[in-house]
């Protein structure tokens, strides 16, 4: 009897102790700064995962954007009106007409003459 006495007295001053009250609340404590910690974790990963999403779909788009155009580009269409505007060529029997507007002319000109370089400084501040 008395030894079962000494067990529950021994327990029960072990858990009314102020000593096992304070580690308790230690381990309180840092579970729940590791819990914190975990958290907070989670949160900036799902935020970068977030970020990467919107980065995949704004590529994505851009992808299709970009492969469009190659389809686009590789059109006869396109490679005629390429050719039509930088080779000036035509079809058989077409006749072409160039038409220069009145400030491109007067730019060719002015291309066409050489200016001195310290002429064309100072027009350019003092004019």
């Amino acid at each position: 009897m008395k030894k079962k006495s000494l067990e529950s007295n021994y327990g029960s001053k072990l858990y009314n102790s102020n000593m096992t009250i304070i580690i308790l609340f230690i381990v309180l404590v840092f579970s729940f700064l590791k819990v914190s910690k975990e958290i907070v974790l989670r949160y900036n990963i799902n935020k970068e995962i977030n970020s990467l999403e919107e980065q995949f779909t704004k590529l994505n788009k851009e992808k299709d954007n970009l492969n469009n155009l190659v389809a686009y580009l590789k059109t006869d269409y396109y490679i005629e009106e390429e050719a039509r505007l930088k080779l000036n060529l035509s079809k058989p029997g077409e006749k072409q007409i160039n038409l220069v507007k009145g400030d491109q002319l007067e730019e060719e000109e002015i291309g066409e003459v050489k200016i001195a370089n310290y002429y064309k400084w100072f027009n350019y501040f003092f004019e």
